[in-house]
């Protein structure tokens, strides 16, 4: 059942690339530390392991280093991937997921957009850093792409 407290993060932003090169920079070990976080593990298959880690002195709005983690929940290729997102060291911090779904658009780009659900309760401090990070690192793919193109 869901409660009437979730919540969810849903962000859209656009890419001036095809959905297999954005597909590559959301999934691929090597290509999301160019963006993301300071060190990536996610194995690209439904039950494949999910740990990124952020560190502190890498980024200006941490206050911590910190290591989400889960498991592959859906990849389909240049279309679709979604995984689970812990912090197992974070007290009371809800298992959410994240969902990264990939549309080819005219002039060979694409739409994604981003759903990071499963907030819960009153762990609002925790949904607004993470919809203030995902802010951040969206704007991060986007100059990411400006810059490979």
């Amino acid at each position: 059942m869901i409660s009437t407290n979730d919540r969810e993060i849903r962000k859209i932003v656009v890419i001036d690339a095809p959905p297999d090169m954005v597909f590559k920079a959301i999934s691929d070990e090597k290509e999301l530390t160019e963006w993301f976080p300071d060190l990536a593990v996610l194995e690209p298959r439904i039950g494949g392991k999910v740990r990124f880690t952020f560190y502190r002195k890498n980024s200006e709005n941490q206050d911590r280093d910190h290591s989400p983690e889960g498991e592959v929940l859906e990849f389909i290729p240049n279309q679709k991937i979604s995984y689970t997102w812990e912090h197992k060291d974070v007290a009371g911090f809800p298992r959410t997921i994240v969902t990264w779904q990939l549309e080819h658009i005219e002039n060979n780009k694409t739409r994604i957009e981003l759903v990071h659900s499963g907030f819960i309760g009153a762990e609002n401090e925790m949904y607004d850093e993470h919809r203030e990070g995902w802010n951040y690192y969206l704007d991060r793919l986007v100059v990411h792409y400006n810059i490979k193109m």
